[in-house]
């Protein structure tokens, strides 16, 4: 399946998108801003997020989403702490100038 995050999922990648528009003085600030949902909550994921490339589950069968939910849930089960589960959300703030 295509990563969303898959054209800026670095740092790296950042910077050569702004560089092939002729951006200049490229920074990227990364910031960590994850957080904890309940076990319950990261359970309970219906395949469906906010994607603005669209969202490539909506093009599997149901069979094939339900699978899906069970392998889901079954890895969130040994991801969960008693904190609950850890989502991963880390950031890239990126400016560049225009010449």
């Amino acid at each position: 399946m295509t990563n969303i995050n898959e054209p800026t999922g670095t740092p790296e990648k950042c910077r050569q998108l702004l560089a092939e528009a002729s951006f200049q003085e490229i920074e990227v600030k990364i910031q960590q801003l994850g957080f904890y949902r309940s076990f319950e909550q990261a359970r309970d994921w219906n395949g469906e997020w906010f994607n603005p490339r669209e969202n490539p589950l909506s093009q599997v069968s149901a069979e094939q989403m339900t699978q899906l939910k069970a392998e889901y849930r079954k890895k969130i089960e040994a991801k969960a702490t008693e904190q609950g589960v850890w989502y991963e959300n880390l950031t890239f703030f990126v400016t560049g100038r225009k010449p």
